[in-house]
């Protein structure tokens, strides 16, 4: 039962926000790793609900599945507590995939945030290669424009007789 508990409190923490997942691993890890380090400590195994840095963590979801998982139980609403009789090996694979996940979870970040640069990387350099193409294309026009005899096309096109007006077309208003 508490390694459901422990497995569905970390399915539940691995969907948690970046910044809440971070602050939670640390209070954890803390937590966590005071208890493997000395276990017959009495103050590391009773966590009180009314501390301002636990009701932050246990407000993190997940959080308390995860404890109950590692062998904590709930102390009517002000406290969890491991039990003597818990075992130390739960808190310490606890410890273990809290941290796997951890590390699994910013290495998926990492390779998000390198496919995101470089999908960035491929749009700035085809936005190079139109500015080059236009900046070839614009020296090919001022080349052109100093050639003898050049002359500009929208100039060209119209000269006075080809030029048509209102009564050409019989549009001068006369009204009919």
């Amino acid at each position: 039962m508490s390694e459901v508990k422990r497995k569905v409190g970390l399915q539940m923490l691995s969907e948690a926000r970046i910044g809440e997942l971070d602050a939670a691993h640390a209070v954890l890890v803390k937590l966590l790793g005071n208890i493997v380090a000395n276990p017959s400590e009495p103050k590391y195994r009773r966590l009180k609900t009314s501390n301002a840095k636990i009701s932050a963590l246990l407000a993190t979801r997940g959080v308390r599945a995860f404890l109950i998982g590692c062998g904590f139980v709930e102390e009517s609403t002000e406290a969890l507590v491991l039990p003597d009789t818990a075992d130390a090996a739960a808190v310490a694979n606890g410890l273990d995939a809290l941290d796997a996940m951890h590390a699994e979870r910013n290495a998926a970040e990492a390779a998000a945030n390198a496919l995101d640069a470089e999908k960035r990387k491929q749009k700035m350099e085809a936005e190079a290669e139109k500015r080059k193409v236009m900046r070839m294309q614009i020296g090919e026009d001022a080349a052109a424009r100093k050639e003898p005899g050049w002359k500009a096309k929208a100039a060209g096109v119209k000269d006075g007789r080809s030029i048509v007006t209102a009564s050409d077309i019989g549009a001068s208003g006369g009204g009919g």
